[in-house]
């Protein structure tokens, strides 16, 4: 038994529409709206840069006070830490006590916005003094480094804070829009 299929062709039937006019990937509205995102994107990144790094430049600045008081803390004699007075930045080169990350020219420690930092004894314990610091960065240190008891802080010429340095109390030291000065001191 054999089957047979007939294949009829109709000369007037339309062609199919071909798969070229199906639109495949990106088109033009899609492509501006990606753009506008990304440009949308870039601008809040722009805008946000100081937070976004402003904070790393604190977080540094932070451990390197907090490495050069821990230091410091090592040079202690049975004595102190000599005359009140006497630089013990020296003593913290030559121990290697100082930050790998700190810039240090002729015996002078720098932040990392180019303000010197001082560590002098005064006797029984230590200050260590950060200047030239940014107004936000200020805010950041000076209320991030108060230790209750340990150290008291010093913003500027204010008065001398023991304990926790509140956000008001830090507004109102960081007075400077660039260079204003910490100075932590250490009892022990």
């Amino acid at each position: 038994m054999a089957v047979t299929a007939e294949v009829q062709t109709n000369s007037q039937q339309k062609p199919i529409k071909s798969l070229g006019n199906r639109q495949a990937g990106f088109g033009a509205i899609e492509m501006i709206v990606v753009l506008i995102i990304v440009i949308g994107l870039l601008a809040l990144a722009a805008s946000r840069w100081d937070a976004l790094f402003g904070s790393n430049e604190s977080a540094e600045e932070i451990s390197n006070v907090n490495m050069l008081m821990a230091g410091t803390k090592n040079l202690k004699t049975s004595s102190g830490y000599g005359a009140a007075g006497t630089n013990l930045v020296p003593g913290l080169i030559k121990a290697n006590a100082v930050p790998k990350n700190m810039t240090v020219v002729s015996g002078v420690l720098y932040n990392i916005w180019g303000g010197s930092i001082t560590v002098v004894s005064t006797g029984t314990g230590f200050t260590v003094t950060s200047s030239t610091i940014p107004e936000g960065n200020c805010l950041t240190l000076s209320t991030k480094l108060a230790r209750g008891g340990i150290y008291s802080t010093k913003i500027n010429a204010g008065t001398t804070i023991i304990g926790e340095v509140t956000q008001s109390a830090a507004t109102t030291g960081c007075s400077s829009a660039t260079s204003n000065s910490v100075t932590w001191t250490s009892n022990t």
